[in-house]
């Protein structure tokens, strides 16, 4: 198909579970405004990111390359603009490129192909959590800050440091489109990143109020005789200190609360469209919307993200505007990789040379009758893990593979939650997967090379004891004008 360049709003929201948006289905969860996007758009069912974890995974869908390529693999080996980005390309070719929200890339001082900065957060002091960079040599807690968040940092209110910020950055967004947009002859590409949906899960009443805990869904394997017990997930709850049980009850106030955060989240885009409608833009401007990650909030007993099941992994995504099929529905597996020459193509960039090594393919290839693709790919080497795991997704079969752990096969079409693990009994299928992930890297080769670059980070800093004993409390990034020492639950 022939795309015409237009211009490009791109929404990123923070910890937003792929599962949890009305026009998927799901009757619990209000996203009205989402949801209106998605019936102007395509709406992409299994979209995944390349990590999860916010730093690499921002920075692959910044540069369209996995961790393994980028070598921004975890939280404090941040993006730092050395590596082509589809925005620097899209400044190079004519368009306004403004900035606004969490990159959690380096700094401001790095080009990342922005025209311009507006209250943008990067990881804390340029350096970002460097106790994750000591994955594989903790066997203690290793953030019990995130249980503190997770488990009592919910509520309502408006004094929270995060909705604040989300609402500074809406403001200067909706300005920008009203003063700027349209202003001379050039083209723009406005990307917006909100905080929410990540904890804490604090919002004004008006969204508390639309959830009961006692209403809600309970979170799937979540008694202890369903929960997996695989060794990175025992290893993952081990870090983040949630080893002991915690009841439904109290996770029943979580996900109201989280529910609720991702009803503020969407009621932060609508302003977003609105103002697209306002201004007489709509019609002419692209719209994508996508997360960062996932987010698990008690299913499978895990809380937060940092592994490989559905619910971190996956994303929801949804393209609309000029050349892109409404109330469309695409079930071909996506990822983040993808948005790069996607995004080049929306704005009429060529891909050339540069390019030849990124794994990803226009997602408007899937509007023309053309769903082949390869196989989908991701992988981790953050926080909460001894050793690298891998995904591949081929069809309905998705390998899980952690190094010098059981491999792990499910079949997302007879089994979508995951409960039923048929590695064992369908060995050449395990073979097959086993096969194609080799084909795209080597697991153990690129472990290592993970490892030797936290290593060398850590030595930069001083070694392990004065990582530890610097940001032993290191929690959550700040927003501007505060310390990472500001956020850390007290």
């Amino acid at each position: 198909m022939t795309v015409a360049p237009a211009n490009l709003l791109f929404i990123l929201a923070e910890s937003h579970a792929p599962d949890l948006l009305g026009a998927l289905g799901n009757p619990y969860i209000h996203t009205p405004n989402l949801d209106r996007l998605a019936r102007r758009g395509t709406l992409f069912d299994a979209a995944y990111c390349a990590s999860p974890l916010c730093v690499p995974a921002r920075a692959a869908i910044a540069t369209g390359q996995f961790p393994h390529q980028s070598g921004y693999w975890e939280s404090s080996l941040a993006f730092d603009g050395r590596v082509d980005s589809w925005m620097k390309r899209l400044r190079e070719g004519g368009y306004h490129t403004p900035g606004m929200g969490k990159m959690h890339f380096r700094r401001d001082a790095d080009d990342y192909g922005y025209s311009e900065f507006c209250e943008t957060m990067h990881i804390a002091d340029g350096i970002g959590d460097l106790v994750g960079a000591l994955r594989w040599e903790h066997a203690e807690p290793t953030y019990p800050g995130l249980w503190d968040l997770w488990t009592r940092q919910y509520g309502t209110g408006d004094q929270d440091p995060y909705r604040r910020y989300d609402e500074r950055i809406i403001e200067r967004a909706i300005a920008w489109l009203r003063d700027e947009a349209g202003r001379d002859d050039k083209p723009w590409a406005l990307s917006v990143h909100t905080i929410a949906a990540h904890a804490p899960f604090v919002v004004p009443r008006e969204y508390r109020d639309l959830y009961d805990p006692a209403s809600l869904p309970p979170p799937i394997r979540f008694a202890e005789n369903e929960r997996p017990r695989h060794p990175s997930i025992e290893h993952l709850r081990r870090s983040i200190g949630t080893e002991y049980d915690c009841s439904v009850e109290q996770v029943q106030q979580i996900r109201a609360a989280y529910f609720a955060t991702v009803t503020y989240l969407d009621a932060l885009v609508g302003r977003l469209l609105d103002t697209l409608e306002e201004q007489g833009l709509a019609e002419s401007t692209r719209v994508v919307y996508t997360s960062d990650h996932g987010f698990s909030c008690g299913d499978h007993y895990i809380f937060g993200l940092f592994h490989l099941l559905e619910e971190s992994l996956g994303v929801p995504l949804i393209m609309a505007g000029p050349d892109v099929p409404a109330g469309a529905r695409v079930a071909t597996p996506v990822s983040h990789v993808d948005l790069f020459p996607t995004l080049l193509e929306a704005c009429g960039v060529p891909v050339d040379q540069r390019d030849s090594g990124l794994y990803g393919e226009s997602l408007f290839r899937l509007f023309d009758g053309s769903p082949a693709r390869k196989p989908l790919v991701a992988e981790y080497h953050g926080c909460c893990t001894l050793d690298a795991g891998y995904v591949v997704r081929d069809g309905n079969l998705k390998l899980i593979y952690f190094v010098d752990m059981p491999p792990q096969l499910y079949d997302l079409e007879t089994d979508p939650l995951e409960a039923n693990d048929i590695a064992t009994q369908d060995p050449q299928a395990l073979a097959r997967m086993l096969s194609l992930l080799r084909d795209w890297l080597d697991p153990e080769a690129e472990d290592r090379r993970a490892k030797h670059a936290q290593r060398e980070l850590i030595e930069r800093h001083g070694g392990r004891r004065e990582v530890l004993r610097k940001m032993g409390g290191f929690s959550y990034s700040p927003p501007p004008g505060l310390s990472w020492q500001d956020m850390s639950p007290k």
